[in-house]
């Protein structure tokens, strides 16, 4: 897939937010908290988009010295960049954030994180937060990926000619849960559930009987962590 990077050229007045604090490109690069990138366009042949949600949402960027910044945003999950407009009618800038940010998204908090699966290697990006607690924080680390068209069986037209298949942008995420130093990536059956030995497995076994347990569901999940933690 041919990605097509576009420069935008930015001016100090660009990005003049309409909030209680001004704030220049030139003082937002300097800070060191947050980078002005290049804008990625991607293939319109590939059905879907690369975005958590294509439309911009009201939101804040908010820094560790307590300013924040009104802006409208969308997450570009592919790039792990967040996709900013001082209003709807403006023109977008793409920027990354560090670990000090944390970016709002209407009710929806997010955060840079770096954490590992039991492997030397880091995995850096950027998480929901979905729950923090004294022993456990649930979050949710929103991917997608490009599915190639399967090969169809049904034979071609009389014409000889079948429109190809497009490849299509399908959700990737998962939720993670940070418990004890460690990074668990929750599956989305049962069975594997009770094997990750997360959980105590009779107290599983006994809250997913007494609760309709979805485990792809954001709010079932917070109702599972909130058990344990208060174990």
């Amino acid at each position: 897939m041919k990605k097509i990077v576009v420069l935008i050229l930015l001016s100090f007045s660009s990005l003049g937010f309409s909030q209680n604090y001004d704030i220049s490109l030139d003082q937002l690069t300097r800070s060191g908290n947050v980078l002005i990138k290049r804008l990625t366009s991607y293939d319109t042949e590939v059905k879907g988009n690369p975005y958590l949600e294509k439309d911009f949402k009201s939101g804040k960027l908010i820094f560790k010295n307590g300013k924040q910044y009104d802006v409208f945003l969308r997450l570009d999950v592919s790039e792990q960049k967040f996709e900013i407009k001082k209003n709807l009618q403006a023109e977008a800038s793409a920027i990354e954030i560090d670990e000090s940010v944390t970016v709002k998204i209407m009710d929806d908090t997010y955060k840079l994180y770096s954490f590992s699966f039991g492997s030397l290697s880091k995995t850096i990006g950027i998480l929901e937060e979905c729950l923090v607690l004294d022993k456990y924080a649930l979050y949710y680390f929103p991917q997608k990926k490009i599915e190639m068209p399967k090969k169809s069986g049904i034979p071609a037209p009389a014409s000889g000619y079948s429109k190809p298949a497009k490849a299509e942008w399908k959700n990737n995420g998962v939720y993670l849960v940070f418990y004890n130093n460690k990074t668990y990536k929750l599956p989305t059956s049962h069975k594997k559930m009770v094997e990750l030995n997360l959980f105590d497995k009779k107290e599983y076994k006994k809250y997913r009987k007494e609760n309709k347990l979805n485990l792809k569901n954001k709010e079932s999940l917070i109702g599972l962590v909130t058990y344990f933690n208060s174990l």
